[in-house]
């Protein structure tokens, strides 16, 4: 089995549109994170390179942490990033490094296909647990877009 997700999803919205949202600090808290989940404290700016993090918050009031850094951008086609949880929440050791690419194109009347991957999830629980994330955050981001 691969250790790679991989999720597309056409988008309305030009593809500069949906660049501007999956890469702007002010479109980016509007759907970072996944099942009512909300992003009390953040440094998210994909739109250029540099190191990022965002801390969310469950609905149960526990908090989680991700961080990485931006390794790519190439407005607005692609953008590359590493990804790590910190273990037991904020303020813990960073855990395993992976990497995530949004590539973005043209898809014609103001549409744009997203196409996601996210490597080196290494297990099929993390496979899934990051599948699942990630589907809930495109959905957040395609309701943002329409």
């Amino acid at each position: 089995m691969t250790d790679v997700v991989t999720l597309k999803r056409t988008l309305p919205g030009s593809a500069l549109r949906v660049f501007e949202m999956v890469s702007l600090p002010e479109n980016m808290v509007r759907w970072w994170g996944h099942d009512g989940m909300i992003v009390p404290e953040h440094n998210l700016d994909f739109s250029k390179p540099g190191p990022w993090y965002s801390i969310l918050q469950m609905t149960d009031g526990s908090q989680k942490m991700v961080s990485g850094e931006v390794t790519q951008v190439d407005p607005p086609r692609f953008i590359a990033f590493t990804w790590a949880w910190h273990e037991g929440g904020p303020g813990g050791p960073r855990g395993t490094e992976t990497k995530v690419t949004i590539e973005i194109s043209d898809a014609g009347q103001d549409h744009a296909n997203l196409t996601l991957k996210h490597y080196d999830l290494g297990t099929d629980s993390a496979r899934s647990g990051h599948t699942k994330g990630w589907l809930s955050i495109i959905e957040k981001l395609e309701t943002g877009l329409a």
